[in-house]
C-alpha cells in the first residue's frame, strides 16, 4: 500500500506545476523588470483579471474557470485516494510514511512558491502595508495606502486595500515592514520572501500538528499530518495564493505545544499574544489557555513561569504597539469594522438573502432591504455565540487540566466563529481552525466537518463560489450535516 503513496504525491506535483504557466508568460513578456514584472502580476495575471494573450477578459475568465475545475478537482481526487491509502497501512510502515509524507509535501509547497496568485488579491494587500511602512515612513493603521500622494504611479504598490486602514495586529504589520525594508524597493524579491516565509510556517505548522498529535496519543498522527500538508485547499491558499491565515495558526498551535514542555511554559502566553497580534481570532483561545496554566500550576516553579510569561506578553504588547498607537490619534475603529463586517460567502449572508430575495419578489427592490435584514441578524448571531462561547469557557473551568480538552475547548468555538458567525467568509479561513480540528479524536464530529469542509472548499476555486444562497448552502450547511450524520468521504 505505501508504494502507491509517491505515486499520489508526483500526479500531485505534476498537477501544482501547470498553475506555474503564468509564472513562465510572465518572466517571457517581463523580462528582469521589477516594475514590470509587479505591474503585469496584477494587471495581465493576477485573480480575476488573468487575461490570456489575443483573447478577451471574458473569455479568459470562462478558460481559467474550466482549468481552475480541471486541476483542482484533480488534486482533490488524488488527496483522498492518498487519504484511503495511509487508512490501509499497517503500524510497522508509518515510520517512513511519516518521512514520505513531509518530502511530498515539502515539493509541492516549494513548486507554489513562484506561483502568481490566481485567486486572491490578498498578498499583494500585506506588501502595500510593508512597503508603505519601509519606505514611505507610514502609519498603516493611520494612513491609507489612497491618502500616500502619487501611489499609482509607485510600482510597489496595488490596487488592493487602498482605502481602509490594516485589518490586522501589530505583530503582522512589523513583520510586512521588516520584510519589505530587508528587500528594499524589490517587488519581486519582498514577493518571494513573504511566501518563503509561509513556506517556513506551512512546514512548522506540519510538524506541530504531528508533534501535537503524538503528544495527544492520536492513534495515526501521520494522518492528521497528511490531511493538512497535503490537503490542496491549504496549499493552494497559503503557498500559491500567500495568505497570511497560517501564521495566526502556527503560533496558536505553538503556544499549546508549549502548554505541556515545563521548560517552556514562560513562552505560553508570549506565543499566544503574537498569534493575537498576526489575527484577532485566536484571542478566543485566551480563556482556556489561561485557565489550564492556573489549574495546572503546581509548585513555585510553574507560577515563576507563568508570571515571567504574563511580563514577557505585556512587553511585547507595547513593543510591537508603540510605532503604530498615537495617543493625539482617534483609531479607525469603525473603519476596521466596516471592512471585517461586509458580508460574503457567509450563513448570515445566506439568512440575509433568504429573507431579503422573497420581499424584493413580492414588493420589488428596495435599496436597504438587505442593511435591514443584515442588521437585525447580526444581532442574532453573535449574540447566540456569545452565550455559547461563555457556556463553552464555564464548562471547561470545571474540568480537569488536560491537554485533550484544551484542545477541543479552543477548536470548537474558533471553527464556530470563523466558518457560521463571522458576517465575512473565505475559503482560506478554513486554515485558521482545520489543525485544532484535525487534533480531535477521530470519531469527532467536529474533525469530520474540518475534514469535509476543506474539500467541499476547493468549489471556492471556481465561479461556484459567487452563486448567492446556492454556495453557502452547498459548502457550509451540507458539510455541516454531513459531520451531523458523520458520513464524512474521508472518514475511516
Amino acid at each position: 500500500m505505501m508504494a502507491r503513496l509517491p505515486r499520489f504525491f508526483q500526479q500531485s506535483a505534476a498537477l501544482y506545476v501547470l498553475f506555474l504557466l503564468p509564472t513562465l508568460l510572465l518572466a517571457l513578456y517581463a523580462g528582469q523588470s521589477d516594475a514590470l514584472i509587479s505591474r503585469q502580476m496584477t494587471g495581465v495575471w493576477q485573480a480575476s483579471f488573468w487575461h490570456f494573450p489575443g483573447l478577451s477578459a471574458t473569455v479568459s475568465r470562462v478558460l481559467l474557470d474550466i482549468l481552475d475545475a480541471l486541476a483542482v478537482g484533480g488534486l482533490g481526487i488524488l488527496f483522498f485516494q492518498g487519504w484511503r491509502t495511509l487508512l490501509q497501512t499497517s503500524h510497522e510502515e508509518r515510520p517512513a510514511l511519516t518521512r514520505l509524507i513531509f518530502m511530498g509535501v515539502a515539493v509541492c509547497a516549494v513548486i507554489l512558491l513562484a506561483v502568481v496568485p490566481f485567486h486572491s488579491s490578498d498578498l499583494y494587500g500585506y506588501l502595500n502595508r510593508g512597503f508603505q511602512q519601509s519606505v514611505y515612513g507610514t502609519n498603516p493603521y493611520l494612513t491609507p495606502v489612497v491618502k500616500i500622494p502619487g501611489w499609482q504611479q509607485e510600482p510597489l504598490f496595488h490596487p488592493h486595500w487602498v482605502y481602509n486602514p490594516c485589518p490586522y495586529g501589530f505583530f503582522f504589520a512589523q513583520l510586512t515592514a521588516w520584510l519589505t525594508g530587508w528587500f528594499g524597493r524589490s517587488f519581486v524579491a519582498a514577493f518571494l520572501g513573504f511566501k518563503t516565509l509561509n513556506l517556513i510556517l506551512f512546514l512548522g505548522t506540519t510538524a506541530l500538528i504531528l508533534k501535537l498529535s503524538r503528544q495527544l496519543r492520536l492513534p495515526r498522527p501521520e494522518l492528521a499530518a497528511y490531511a493538512f500538508g497535503a490537503n490542496p485547499l491549504v496549499l493552494l491558499h497559503v503557498m500559491a495564493n500567500g495568505h497570511n491565515d497560517i501564521g495566526m495558526v502556527f503560533l496558536l498551535l505553538a503556544a499549546i505545544w508549549t502548554v505541556s514542555l515545563p521548560r517552556w511554559r514562560w513562552a505560553v502566553l508570549p506565543l499566544l499574544t503574537l498569534s493575537v497580534l498576526m489575527k484577532y481570532a485566536s484571542l478566543l483561545s485566551l480563556p482556556f489557555v489561561g485557565l489550564y496554566l492556573l489549574k495546572s500550576a503546581k509548585g513555585r516553579r510553574d507560577w515563576l513561569s507563568l508570571l515571567l510569561g504574563g511580563l514577557l506578553s505585556v512587553a511585547l504588547l507595547l513593543l510591537l504597539a508603540a510605532p503604530y498607537v498615537d495617543p493625539h490619534q482617534a483609531w479607525p475603529w469603525a473603519d476596521m469594522l466596516d471592512n471585517a463586517g461586509k458580508p460574503q460567502h457567509s450563513l448570515v449572508d445566506l439568512l440575509a438573502r433568504a429573507v431579503y430575495y422573497p420581499i424584493k419578489w413580492v414588493h420589488g427592490p428596495a435599496t436597504d432591504g438587505m442593511d435591514w435584514t443584515l442588521r437585525a441578524l447580526k444581532p442574532l448571531f453573535w449574540g447566540g455565540f456569545v452565550l455559547f462561547y461563555l457556556r463553552q469557557v464555564w464548562q471547561f473551568a470545571r474540568q480537569k487540566a488536560d491537554l485533550t480538552v484544551l484542545v477541543a475547548a479552543i477548536a470548537i468555538p474558533l471553527t464556530v466563529m470563523v466558518a457560521c458567525i463571522s458576517s465575512k467568509f473565505h475559503p482560506w479561513y478554513t486554515v485558521m481552525f482545520l489543525p485544532l480540528l484535525l487534533l480531535l479524536p477521530e470519531n469527532n464530529r467536529w474533525r469530520h466537518f474540518g475534514l469535509t469542509f476543506s474539500l467541499f472548499q476547493l468549489a471556492g476555486f471556481t465561479i461556484f463560489q459567487n452563486l448567492p444562497v446556492i454556495s453557502p448552502l452547498a459548502l457550509t450547511v451540507l458539510p455541516l450535516w454531513l459531520a451531523y450524520r458523520r458520513r464524512s468521504p474521508v472518514q475511516g
